[in-house]
C-alpha cells in the first residue's frame, strides 16, 4: 500500500533513491505467459468494488484519465522532457511526428490483451525504459507506453476499462482519508 512506501522507504528524487519505474512491464509479461488478457494496477490503488468487466480488445486498454496526443500532455507537464520524447521517437519511428500521434496512458490502470504484436510492444518499452534511464529521466512512464504502443501498432482503448477505473482510488502521494 501507499502507506507502507511512504513509510519504508527513502524519499525519491534529489533527497536520494528512486521509486520504481518500468516496473508494470515485468508483471504484465508474467501475467501473458498464463493468460490472455494480463491487467495492471498501481499498488497505491484501492478497489472499492470489483465491477464484471467485458472481453478485453486486443491490444492496450487504459483508464480513460487522460486523453491526450504524448505532445499535447509534455506542453502542459513537464515540457523539461520534451527533448528526451523527441530523441525516442526518432530511434523508434524516425521522426518525431510520433509524439503528436502516440497517446498518453495513465499508468495506474492497464490492460495488455495478446493478438501476437505484444512482443513488438513490451521490446519498445525495455528500449525505451533503458533509452530514459541513460539521460537521468525518471518520469513520462505513461508516454512511454504510448510511445510502445504506437510503435506496436495498437491504438490505445479508453472505453474498456471505464468500470473497472469508477471503481478505483488512486492514492497516489498517498493514502487518503475515507
Amino acid at each position: 500500500m501507499a502507506v507502507d512506501f511512504l513509510a519504508h522507504l527513502p524519499p525519491i528524487g534529489e533527497a536520494s533513491g528512486d521509486a520504481a519505474y518500468h516496473d508494470k512491464r515485468f508483471a504484465l509479461m508474467a501475467a501473458l505467459k498464463r493468460c490472455d488478457t494480463a491487467i495492471f494496477i498501481d499498488a497505491d490503488s484501492r478497489i472499492k468494488r470489483l465491477p464484471r468487466l467485458n472481453t478485453m480488445p486486443a491490444g492496450l486498454a487504459v483508464t480513460p484519465i487522460l486523453q491526450k496526443s504524448v505532445a499535447e500532455h509534455l506542453e502542459n507537464f513537464g515540457s523539461w522532457r520534451l527533448e528526451a520524447f523527441s530523441d525516442l521517437a526518432r530511434q523508434l519511428s524516425g521522426d518525431v511526428e510520433m509524439l503528436r500521434t502516440a497517446l498518453w496512458c495513465s499508468e495506474n490502470c492497464i490492460a495488455v490483451t495478446r493478438d501476437g504484436r505484444e512482443s513488438r510492444f513490451f521490446e519498445a518499452w525495455a528500449y525505451a525504459a533503458d533509452f530514459f534511464q541513460s539521460r537521468g529521466v525518471y518520469s513520462g512512464e505513461g508516454g512511454v507506453i504510448g510511445l510502445a504502443a504506437n510503435y506496436a501498432g495498437w491504438t490505445v482503448d479508453y472505453k474498456a476499462l471505464s468500470p473497472l477505473a469508477s471503481a478505483i482510488r488512486h492514492e497516489a502521494g498517498g493514502p487518503k482519508k475515507e
